[in-house]
């Protein structure tokens, strides 16, 4: 007869169940930090869409303001300049900001701003990378 089979068979099982734990909590860990990642990329990407649809909309608000009958009339560089220093954890030289006057800057008018910004995730190979893109149209004021 072995020493094995003289071992209670409580202390048995715990001998052949010892790396289970080990394994099962490996396991768990990937999954959790799998979800807790893609929460951070999702919160990412929804900040980044809204920071998008604010720019557009403060920049279309300023080139409104500033027609070509205001004292300091906006231009495209002012208002890229304006959208990007709004840009707060985004990198300011990724925002991509177009402008165009409908058919001019003059009053009566309108202005559209389009922004869009890159989202790059940490999960890229399984998601791809997405853009961020917004629009907004105002009439123009001065």
């Amino acid at each position: 007869m072995s020493d094995y089979s003289k071992v209670p068979v409580s202390r048995r099982r715990l001998r052949r169940s010892a790396g289970n734990a080990i394994v099962e909590f490996g396991l768990c860990f990937v999954v959790c930090m799998t979800i807790f990642i893609a929460i951070m990329e999702f919160g990412m990407g929804i900040f980044t869409f809204n920071f998008v649809s604010y720019a557009a909309r403060e920049g279309s608000r300023y080139a409104a303001m500033r027609g070509s009958l205001s004292s300091s009339p906006a231009t495209t560089t002012s208002i890229q300049t304006m959208v990007r220093n709004q840009a707060v954890a985004l990198d300011p030289s990724q925002v991509s900001v177009t402008t165009t006057w409908n058919p001019n800057n003059t009053p009566g008018n309108t202005v559209t701003v389009n922004v869009s910004y890159p989202i790059t995730s940490l999960l890229g190979f399984v998601m791809g990378n997405m853009t961020a893109r917004a629009s907004s149209t105002m009439p123009i004021a001065q």
